[in-house]
């Protein structure tokens, strides 16, 4: 099969770069507020900015932020556009990042407080379901996964061996992860129910854009 080269994955984290380095104020390491009020979704005003439903999903609050989400993006975009294709990547990358916002408007219901949506975390747990389905036995290096490299560095440091855990493995102890800060920060976890969203993205990804996927020849 023809390897694909994964352009998609590429323009997506350029782009989220080029965002973060014009939005972001260094003196404070967070982005500048008068972006979030713009470009960042809020349920309420969703009718007056219909625009933040894709703008919101290129802003990061911080550089932890930005930084972790693109190293995610990086793993997982580079399997799973490798697997279906660019067209069918760029749109399931929307769709998880779009399954979010239902949660945006769920968690200001829940808590009666301003909820700002920010951030490419959804449509990244989303791509995560899909090359956790696609690419679930391919391994990656622990020590390039953020949370997980924590534990590899010293490993690696002492044993000199680079510690590899199959795909599926990875998504499965993020999904564990964002299930405990969840319960942890309740009723305020809205980055991580919001992260369920992009799940469910990635589960009617798999559904609507992948159903020849699952087809035997």
């Amino acid at each position: 099969m023809e390897e694909k080269w994964p352009i998609v994955t590429f323009v997506l984290i350029t782009i989220n770069l080029a965002v973060f380095l014009f939005t972001w104020d260094l003196p404070t390491n967070k982005i500048r507020d008068e972006v979030v009020e713009q470009y960042g979704l809020t349920p309420e005003y969703l009718a007056y900015k219909p625009y933040t439903l894709i703008t919101h999903m290129f802003l990061h609050a911080d550089i932890i932020h930005f930084g972790g989400n693109m190293l995610m993006l990086a793993i997982v975009g580079l399997a799973g556009e490798e697997k279906i294709g660019s067209l069918k990547f760029l749109l399931f990358y929307f769709l998880s990042g779009l399954c979010t916002i239902p949660f945006g408007f769920l968690m200001e219901f829940m808590t009666g407080t301003l909820v700002i949506l920010l951030g490419a975390s959804g449509a990244i747990y989303g791509i995560m379901f899909l090359a956790a389905t696609v690419a679930g036995w391919e391994e990656v290096p622990v020590i390039l996964i953020p949370i997980l490299n924590i534990i590899a560095i010293p490993i690696v440091l002492f044993t000199f061996k680079n510690i590899k855990v199959p795909m599926f493995v990875a998504m499965l102890f993020y999904f564990l992860l964002n299930l405990i800060t969840m319960f942890y920060n309740l009723p305020y976890s809205i980055g991580e129910i919001a992260h369920f969203g992009g799940l469910i993205g990635g589960l009617l990804g798999v559904i609507l854009i992948l159903p020849e996927n699952f087809k035997k020849d």
